[in-house]
């Protein structure tokens, strides 16, 4: 009987532990997989142990991942500041408001936002991405 209560809470916990990792958006992060698989590796039954090939190919699935994140990061960071180097260039943007649909001029400035740089041609802010050349 000892083990059928023994099962039951290790399942609880898991179970628990589960409940509490996954986030509202339905996604696990690197930090709640790790407590998830300690918490799993901890309530196995060690006469039966899981398939660690599994837990392993997705800690390099993770691992991946967040070196992947860093380096988006670290792109985005090294962007942004070689923005401030098109100062005095002249670019060509996307913009809607002429029939063109273009606009070409000097940069006169770069703002950076919280969604990105900016550049300033002609008085008016672009947004980093609607840069279409750079001359």
């Amino acid at each position: 009987m000892s083990t059928v209560s023994s099962v039951s809470s290790a399942t609880s916990s898991v179970s628990s532990a589960l409940s509490s990792a996954v986030s509202s958006s339905g996604t696990v992060s690197k930090d709640e997989f790790l407590q998830l698989l300690v918490t799993e590796l901890k309530y196995q039954d060690p006469m039966n142990p899981q398939d660690s090939t599994q837990f392993v190919a997705q800690l390099a699935t993770f691992s991946t991942l967040e070196q992947m994140t860093q380096l988006n990061t670290n792109m985005e960071t090294s962007l942004e500041l070689s923005a401030a180097n098109l100062i005095g260039k002249t670019a060509t943007v996307t913009d809607s408001t002429q029939t063109s649909g273009y606009t070409t001029g000097t940069i006169q400035g770069v703002q950076y936002y919280a969604d990105g740089p900016a550049v300033k041609i002609g008085g008016t802010d672009y947004a980093f991405s609607s840069v279409q050349s750079i001359q």
